[in-house]
């Protein structure tokens, strides 16, 4: 699967850039994502609705990468547990958790 693969053919260069790019920009990293792709990976049965939101993110997380866009997990958990990596985010001050 390349980037242009869900997009019309009859896109011109220029438009085919601009919607890259835009897809690009709306890429932001969701570890529930993640977890879904792995599901479908494994052939598990996936809802319609998840599905077409983890194409929508899927083709976002390409053109990021293929922007230079850094797409990894920018918290990635530290002690395996996901609870007690909340509380030390809390504790250390943060207010995204």
């Amino acid at each position: 699967m390349t980037l242009r693969d869900n997009l019309d053919t009859d896109h011109n260069p220029e438009s085919i850039e601009r919607v890259l790019r835009d897809r690009a920009a709306t890429f932001h990293y969701s570890s529930d994502m993640e977890a879904a792709a792995g599901m479908a990976a494994k052939g598990e049965e996936l809802s319609p609705s998840l599905r077409m939101a983890l194409g929508y993110y899927s083709d976002a997380r390409k053109a990021a990468d293929a922007s230079g866009r850094d797409v990894s997990d920018p918290n990635p958990a530290q002690t395996g547990n996901r609870l007690a990596d909340a509380y030390a985010n809390l504790a250390n001050g943060r207010k995204d958790v």
